[in-house]
């Protein structure tokens, strides 16, 4: 396991963060994946997805997966892409367990029509967040109340590394299923 402690710094130095990094982008995914808002950490990344280390968190070790292709509802989302997204969000809550050792992980779709700010994203996206505390609860993982965490460009790039290390095993151990849905 990972023994880095982030800064906590509170919602209002994060948001600031962020609009510096990037300003507000008609899309924050769209944004991210064309690397026009500030670094990223992808720890598994090819033409259509991107999983990586979101760099304002509630829990240290978060990964988030998204499709690169800019789609905002359900209706849009293909099912050959929202299974790829799935299997993907599947390998991260692994090698997390792997490499973090959390009590558990939280996999959730998130997006409103809020804005483009981190987490409220209308683009789709999937968080694979894990737990430590036995009490975590939804409202602690998802709110930033009571700020994010945040790391030095080391401490990002050895967690990417360290899950990278073990992505290979973890989705060669995984593969995509092509039964299709269960009792057809």
């Amino acid at each position: 396991m990972l023994l880095v402690v982030p800064r906590l710094i509170s919602r209002a130095e994060a948001l600031t963060r962020i609009r510096e990094e990037g300003g507000r982008p008609e899309c924050l995914m769209c944004a991210i994946a064309a690397r026009r808002c500030g670094p990223v950490h992808a720890v598994h990344e090819d033409e259509r997805m991107l999983v990586m280390l979101p760099r304002y968190v509630r829990r240290w070790g978060h990964l988030l997966v998204m499709p690169k292709a800019h789609v905002v509802s359900y209706d849009e989302v293909e099912p050959a892409q929202w299974l790829e997204a799935s299997h993907l969000a599947l390998v991260a809550a692994r090698v997390i367990e792997r490499v973090q050792r959390p009590r558990r992980c939280y996999v959730a779709s998130t997006g409103s029509s809020a804005g483009e700010l981190t987490q409220t994203s209308r683009h789709l996206h999937l968080h694979v967040i894990p737990l430590y505390e036995p009490d975590d609860k939804p409202t602690d993982i998802f709110s930033w109340s009571e700020g994010v965490f945040v790391a030095e460009p080391a401490e990002w790039e050895a967690l990417r590394d360290a899950y990278r290390e073990v992505w290979p095993e973890v989705a060669a151990a995984c593969p995509p299923s092509m039964a299709g849905p269960v009792g057809s």
